[in-house]
């Protein structure tokens, strides 16, 4: 019977590994084209997954311990899946858990990937930022605070000027 829950719940986080998918290829769009509020709405939406994901481990973890009293053992946290893969008899129930891990496995690494190149896209994007401001407003040669002297300084005396005054 707890074989049946897990499998269960392993089911569930598929699909919720299903809903990430297309909300991070929709991101490396959204992130190359600078829509900023798109992004944040479908950060938003996987945020909302996350939570529900972070519940739903716990509820595989509740599903993987039972598993392991009904095969008369005792849970220990550096059991994996795959090490109670091995200690479960029946084998349709092992071929079912294995099918179940790799697809998990292959979602999983696919989101990762996913999510990495996101990352390199918006600190590409970032990157940009910083160039263009540092262009437009050049380098900071000056203290930013106001001293008293700032009103005998001026931007001559091989200093750069700026299009915009750092201390503005």
């Amino acid at each position: 019977m707890s074989f049946q829950l897990l499998k269960t719940a392993l089911e569930e986080l598929s699909f919720m590994l299903d809903e990430m998918l297309p909300l991070a290829r929709d991101k490396s769009d959204v992130i190359i084209r600078n829509k900023v509020e798109e992004l944040v709405s479908l950060t938003s939406r996987e945020l909302r997954i996350t939570a529900r994901m972070e519940e739903h481990y716990r509820e595989i973890e509740r599903a993987t311990s039972a598993c392991w009293t009904e095969l008369g053992m005792r849970m220990r946290p550096d059991r994996t899946l795959s090490d109670l893969v091995q200690a479960i008899p029946r084998l349709e129930d092992k071929r079912a858990l294995t099918e179940q891990a790799k697809a998990l496995k292959a979602k999983h690494d696919e989101l990762k990937t996913l999510n990495e190149r996101n990352q390199l896209l918006v600190k590409q994007s970032l990157d940009w930022i910083d160039y263009e401001l540092h262009l437009i407003a050049g380098p900071l040669e000056q203290e930013i605070t106001y001293s008293s002297d700032a009103a005998t300084q001026s931007y001559s005396g091989g200093s750069y000027r700026r299009v915009f005054d750092a201390r503005a």
